[in-house]
């Protein structure tokens, strides 16, 4: 990405919890559930890992870790 790549406003969330919180419901499948509309977040979160998108039984996106 280079400098005129970049987006022209970034959102900024702040998030009152824990580390460790904030992770979990990032990637335990339960949590994402309650947040991404039923959605499921699947990887061993290891770098250069795939990381799918579940919803209702098919893979709806995919990337990397």
């Amino acid at each position: 990405m280079t400098a005129t790549d970049r987006p022209s406003f970034v959102y900024v969330t702040y998030i009152r919890s824990t580390p460790e919180a904030v992770w979990n419901a990032l990637t335990e499948p339960a949590f994402t559930r309650q947040f991404w509309f039923g959605g499921e977040l699947r990887s061993d979160w290891k770098v250069g890992s795939s990381v799918e998108l579940w919803h209702e039984g098919r893979k709806t996106d995919e990337g990397e870790v």
